[in-house]
Formats: structure tokens, C-alpha cells, sequence
């Protein structure tokens, strides 16, 4: 039987599931799409902008809509309607079709991603030490097993289109079952926060460099799933079979390395966690970019997927237990800043890739690895 007091935990858990199989399925597919609708590099580095745009348009309400909402009705709301413009993606024919939907892609991925982070910070204060980590992890999982469907689906040459109708219908019918197992939000009659408040604590520094930090580790993140099947295509040349593995090796590593990375902070602490993972990152880059061969490519991506692993829960950890900010304002500021990183990254790549290589653009990629590491030296976070 199984303890009331896990039901939320594990319903956020499912709900993180699907929403990372929903990114890792698009990105899975894009060098279907990309082939498709026959566009270069550099302009479909321009096409993934799109995303950025979409949410650049949420950042300065995002948090407020969703303390207004509630967190628990803004993830249904959001993941609902996200997995329905996957599916818009799919039915795509035209350039200018797939750029509208994008927006509507990346809005609606950072409305959702800040409610389903609030319920998972409020889950875990009913537990001792961090546990966003293993959540984080199911997040991965749910991406390591999408790109491992995205690729078997290549191989059978099924549309993109019927693949997304068979993900987001399976994501869709899960949210609703798990819906009322996730936590009502607290404190619902406080006092709104003046917007004096709110200024400072937009302008909190502390909150700023937690930012960045995510906004690092999003670049790199949002590059290896947006362009390692392509990097697996291109630079490594690999057999058509093998293509989907480059972001399957990642999204496994990065899975395994978020179900650990709870033990590690507990153990080892922040500084040390975060000043090792940006070396993990650019090790991992920086290797498949001198050795592009199948095998060390393969491993490069783990090693990545490792180093990013840890970041991105442990900055929302930080965030969310803010003395000063409240945790929907506190994540919308994390996750806005964090989030332009993911979409970004991509976008640069193409531009980077048209002017110079792909291998130029991974390179350059592994430099916000170090950035990572002269962020916390310089800030101290602890």
C-alpha cells in the first residue's frame, strides 16, 4: 500500500516524465523535419529562435499567472496544451507554419516547466535534504526514452506527424489520471507583494547568478538535444541506424547522472558539484569535437550529459528555498533566464555551423563549461 504522503511526489514525478519526452520527441525528429522542408543550417539555427521567442514572451508574467492559477491547475493546463502543439508540429508543411507553432512550443514549455518545478519544490519540503534531483532524473528518463522511440521510429521511417499523435495522446491521458494526486498551493490568502517587491527581487543578485548558471548549462543542454543527432549525422557520419544513439548516450547519462546527483550535493556540497560539472561538460564537448569518431563520440556525449546532469535541479534547489522571493517568482526568474539558454544555444549552433563547422560550434559550446566553473568560483555559491 502505498504512504498518502508519496502521492504527489509520485505524480510530479510522471508528470516530469512525459515532459521531458515531450522536448527530447521534437528534437529527436528534427533532422526529419530539417531534411523535409529543405532548409540550411544557418537557417534552421533561425527556425530554432523561435523557440526563444516564445519565451521571451512569458517571462515577465509567467510567475505571476501561475501564483494567480496555481500552480497545480497552471501544469495540467500547461502540459496538456503542450503536448497539443507537439502535435501541431507534426502537420507542419510550411516554413512559416513551423515557426508559429514554435513560439507557441516555447511559451507554453517555460509556463509549464515553472509550475511543474513550484510543485516539486513545495513536494519536496515535506522531505529531508534535496530530492528535485531524482525528479529531474525521471525528466531525463522520460527524454533518454523519447530519443530512444524517436529513433526507432527513424528507422521504420514512420512520419513525424503519427509519432507525435501516439506521444503527446499517451502524455495527455497520464496527466489527467495523476492530476489530483499533485499539491494545492499554500498561502493563498497572503497579502499580494507590492511592486517594490517584486522590483528587488527581480534585481536580487543572488537569483541573477543562479540564473546564468542555468542559462550555461540550458545552452549546452538545449545544443546536445537540438544537434547531437545531427553532429552523429554530419561531423560523424554514422550509419543511419546509429544516428538516434548520440542523443539516447546523452539523455541516459543525464538521467543517471540526476538520480545520483542528490547524494552528491548532500555529500560534497554545491561548489564542488557545480565546479565539476562545468569541467564534465567541457571535457565531454571538447573530446567529441577532437575525436569524432562513433565510439568516442558516444562516450563524449555521456561524459556531457553527466556534467549537465546536476545543475539545473540543484539551481532550482537554491532558488526555491529563497528566504527573500517566493518560489514561483524565485523559478520564473531561474527558469526565464535558464530556458533563453536552451533555446538559444540551438539557433547559434546553425549560425556557427553555416559560417564555420559544426565541430567550430561545439567548441565553442564547451567554453560555457568553464563559464560554470568561473560563476561559482567568483560568486561563491554555496
Amino acid at each position: 500500500m502505498i504512504n498518502k504522503k508519496h502521492l504527489p511526489r509520485i505524480a510530479v514525478t510522471f508528470l516530469f516524465f512525459f515532459f521531458g519526452g515531450s522536448s527530447a520527441t521534437w528534437a529527436s525528429r528534427i533532422p526529419t523535419i530539417k531534411s523535409s522542408l529543405q532548409v540550411s543550417d544557418a537557417d534552421w539555427g533561425l527556425v530554432l529562435l523561435f523557440l526563444s521567442i516564445g519565451t521571451l514572451i512569458t517571462l515577465p508574467f509567467a510567475g505571476h499567472l501561475i501564483k494567480m492559477i496555481g500552480s497545480k491547475k497552471s501544469t495540467l493546463i500547461g502540459i496538456i496544451l503542450y503536448f497539443i502543439c507537439l502535435i501541431g508540429i507534426g502537420f507542419c508543411g510550411k516554413l512559416w507554419q513551423l515557426k508559429l507553432n514554435l513560439i507557441y512550443y516555447g511559451a507554453l514549455g517555460n509556463l509549464t516547466n515553472i509550475a511543474i518545478n513550484t510543485q516539486a519544490v513545495n513536494v519536496s519540503k515535506s522531505y529531508k535534504g534535496q530530492i528535485i534531483g531524482s525528479m529531474h532524473g525521471t525528466w531525463s528518463i522520460g527524454g533518454f526514452f523519447a530519443s530512444w522511440l524517436g529513433a526507432i521510429m527513424i528507422a521504420k521511417s514512420i512520419p513525424p506527424s503519427e509519432h507525435f499523435i501516439f506521444y503527446s495522446s499517451t502524455g495527455i491521458v497520464v496527466s489527467l489520471l495523476f492530476f489530483r494526486f499533485l499539491l494545492a498551493d499554500e498561502d493563498k490568502d497572503k497579502p499580494k507583494e507590492s511592486n517594490s517587491t517584486l522590483k528587488f527581487r527581480i534585481a536580487d543578485n543572488y537569483l541573477i547568478v543562479l540564473g546564468f548558471l542555468a542559462f550555461f548549462a540550458m545552452v549546452a543542454e538545449g545544443t546536445m538535444t537540438d544537434w547531437s543527432n545531427e553532429y552523429m549525422k554530419i561531423i560523424v557520419k554514422s550509419d543511419k541506424r546509429y544516428i538516434g544513439y548520440g542523443l539516447t548516450a546523452y539523455m541516459a547519462a543525464m538521467a543517471s547522472g540526476r538520480f545520483i546527483s542528490d547524494f552528491v550535493v548532500r555529500k560534497f556540497g554545491s561548489t564542488i558539484t557545480l565546479t565539476y560539472s562545468g569541467i564534465l561538460i567541457f571535457i565531454g564537448m571538447m573530446s567529441a569535437v577532437l575525436f569524432p569518431s562513433l565510439i568516442v563520440t558516444l562516450i563524449s556525449f555521456i561524459i556531457v550529459g553527466l556534467g549537465i546532469s546536476a545543475i539545473v535541479p540543484l539551481v532550482y534547489t537554491l532558488a526555491g528555498n529563497s528566504k527573500t522571493t517566493s518560489p514561483e517568482q524565485a523559478l520564473t526568474i531561474i527558469t526565464s533566464i535558464g530556458f533563453i539558454g536552451f533555446f538559444l544555444g540551438p539557433p547559434c549552433i546553425g549560425f556557427l555551423s553555416e559560417k564555420f563547422s559544426l565541430q567550430v560550434s561545439f567548441a565553442f559550446i564547451s567554453l560555457f563549461g568553464l563559464g560554470i566553473v568561473l560563476l561559482v568560483r567568483f560568486f561563491k555559491i554555496k
